[in-house]
């Protein structure tokens, strides 16, 4: 009795709906489809399993790539300290020490993002996102123009850049003119028509700084 018991606990997880134990492949094909890199989005949730939140809206699916990006940032990170005994020269060496400072402050920008402590607004995220993407790609030119072997760049980048660069996408911040240029903008119109625009000086100044503001966007 005992035995049968054994047996029907081992295989009946078997014939249990993958959503239990992850996210099913038409969901996961479905959201990361919406990415500009669905490839990696798909193998890392294939391969997470122990995730529990359901995927109901786009909010969900944001927070679940932001979570992918910030692990493998963790385990880049982790790439890049074991590559420490293979620097060669004190340049490489300021490289590599360099490359860890800015994965650690990349790894605090996307802790920020998730912490349900933090307050984050979409721009913050934007910003904060955007700021962890630059500071991997300074760490790999970094490395890149000391002639780093190519099979290392791997262990650094480790598809990080593009699940950070598919938050970014999900997150859709509107580009919004500075409020410095927006103060300098209206000066200008105020002092002179604007010459190059195709309105004229009885045009009135609030569709002349639209116009203006738009060939900055």
């Amino acid at each position: 009795m005992a035995l049968r018991a054994l047996v029907t606990l081992l295989f009946v997880p078997l014939f249990l709906s993958p959503t239990i134990l992850g996210y099913s492949q038409a969901d996961i094909k479905k959201w990361c489809s919406q990415t500009p890199n669905p490839e990696p989005c798909e193998y890392f949730l294939s391969h997470k399993p122990n995730y529990h939140n359901s995927i109901k809206q786009k909010s969900d699916f944001f927070t679940i790539s932001k979570q992918l990006a910030l692990e493998r940032a963790l385990k880049a990170q982790s790439n890049i300290f074991s590559l420490g005994p293979k620097c060669k020269n004190a340049r490489e060496k300021a490289a590599w020490a360099d490359c860890l400072d800015l994965y650690e402050y990349t790894h605090l920008r996307l802790n920020k993002t998730i912490d349900p402590n933090v307050k984050c607004s979409q721009t913050d995220a934007q910003t904060w996102l955007s700021t962890a993407l630059t500071n991997l790609e300074t760490c790999r030119a970094g490395f890149i123009e000391l002639g780093v072997p190519d099979n290392l760049l791997p262990l650094m980048s480790n598809n990080v850049s593009k699940l950070i660069s598919n938050a970014l996408a999900l997150n859709k911040v509107p580009y919004t003119v500075p409020k410095i240029v927006n103060q300098k903008l209206e000066e200008l119109v105020k002092k002179e028509p604007v010459t190059s625009s195709p309105f004229t000086t009885s045009t009135s100044i609030d569709s002349r700084l639209q116009y203006e503001r738009r060939k900055i966007c």
